[in-house]
């Protein structure tokens, strides 16, 4: 599948999500507010290329990664780099989206950097609406359609 229609699908979903507030109040737990930038990728995107994205806002955003194969929406809360966290080398060259997220899925809050950033950002996943978890997504879109 091409990335124009991966990034469609991923930018219909999350629209699901935002259109309940119960998503939304879920979503603001996690460090979402509105009016947040929210950044849009394939899981094979390479991470410096979406990170120079993120650096373009200056503030924290949202990744929505979507493979829509699988029906599968991932959320994650990206910081803005700061010297608060650990400097931590810069990922190599060409690492691409999923292998950051498989990475960091293992830990609730883990630095990271690429090379153009002078320090390490944060990226966190936001649970429960990822990883198949249409069913979740299904009830939560069906009670703000009744």
């Amino acid at each position: 599948m091409d990335s124009a229609t991966q990034r469609r699908w991923t930018t219909q979903q999350f629209a699901q999500l935002l259109a309940n507030e119960d998503a939304q109040r879920h979503l603001m737990t996690y460090g979402w507010v509105e009016g947040m930038p929210v950044i849009f990728a394939d899981p094979q995107d390479q991470v410096e290329e979406i990170m120079g994205f993120a650096s373009v806002h200056g503030r924290a955003v949202l990744l929505a990664v979507g493979i829509q194969e699988y029906n599968e929406l991932q959320l994650w809360h990206i910081t803005i780099p700061s010297p608060i966290f650990d400097r931590v080398p810069p990922l190599p060259s060409g690492t691409i989206l999923e292998h950051l997220c498989i990475r960091q899925a293992q830990n609730r809050l883990r630095p990271f950097r690429v090379p153009f950033w002078a320090h390490s950002a944060a990226i966190h996943e936001i649970p429960c609406f990822v990883r198949n978890d249409v069913r979740s997504v299904n009830q939560l879109t069906a009670k703000s359609d009744s």
